[in-house]
């Protein structure tokens, strides 16, 4: 099992990392790697069975499936809880989710102020996405969305970021309530 796993997550680097190559990581290219990671995400049980995997002893939790070398992307096995939920955040970088099982809502913002106060941010919601079982999203780098798990199941899914979790750039948080943002440091100086 472990093998087929792991021959099947190294399959999906090597194409996803064919079509950024050729076509970067716009829309049209995003979709495509959305497309594949669906398709892996299929597979479900016969690649990912839960006892697999440890579940989060709180909110959620992220297990590497593949990386690769360098400065590269990174793919993972997610699981969040029921009801955990993530504020509206820019983690500036592209990112490619979809659905084994459970459902998790993807709410997408943009900024409405011009940035020129430090600590101070608006935002407003543009539109949203349910990852379910065969169904992904896609964003690209520096989108701003939300997250939260639906339901009374834990959400699994596969998740593919630009960057593994590693090397993340900064990650940049808002919150709407406070008209507020706040950044995080960056890891990559860190995994350097």
């Amino acid at each position: 099992m472990s093998k087929r796993r792991t021959q099947a997550c190294e399959t999906l680097l090597r194409r996803a990392r064919a079509i950024v190559d050729t076509e970067g990581t716009g829309d049209a290219a995003l979709g495509k790697i959305k497309d594949l990671l669906v398709g892996l995400a299929n597979r479900g049980e016969a690649l990912f069975p839960r006892g697999a995997f440890a579940m989060p002893a709180a909110q959620g939790r992220n297990h590497v499936l593949a990386l690769e070398d360098g400065d590269g992307m990174g793919l993972y096995l997610t699981i969040g809880l029921p009801g955990k939920e993530a504020a509206p955040h820019d983690h500036g970088i592209w990112c490619v989710n979809a659905a084994i099982s459970g459902r998790e809502i993807h709410k997408f913002y943009r900024r409405t102020d011009d940035a020129s106060r430090e600590g101070y941010a608006t935002v407003e919601e543009v539109g949203s996405v349910t990852v379910a079982p065969g169904q992904g999203m896609a964003m690209s780098d520096h989108a701003i969305h939300a997250t939260e798990v639906l339901g009374d199941v834990p959400a699994i899914g596969l998740a593919l970021y630009g960057y593994a979790l590693a090397r993340f750039p900064s990650v940049v948080w808002f919150h709407p309530a406070f008209t507020s943002v706040r950044a995080m440091p960056t890891r990559r100086a860190e995994a350097a």
